[in-house]
């Protein structure tokens, strides 16, 4: 029985993996809204989407240190200077 249960996953990994990653993912925003409140995950995932997009920026230019130099508000502060 467990090694039915254990070719079963591993088959469902090898031939459908994005389909398990989107039910692993499902299953487990589904847990994390039951324990926590939805609003609540809203907001983490909105957060965490936040420094996703700021990190991604970050690579493109080369670094936090030149992604600060060439941000909004070092302009604005140079400007204001």
């Amino acid at each position: 029985m467990k090694e039915n249960i254990l070719l079963l996953l591993q088959d469902q990994w090898e031939h459908h993996r994005s389909r398990t990653v989107g039910l692993l993912l499902g299953a487990l925003f589904g847990i994390c809204v039951l324990i926590f409140g939805f609003w609540h995950i809203v907001f983490v995932i909105l957060c965490a989407a936040i420094g996703m997009y700021i990190g991604l920026r970050a690579e493109r230019v080369g670094g936090w240190a030149e992604l600060i130099d060439t941000s909004v508000l070092s302009r604005l502060f140079r400007r204001m200077s």
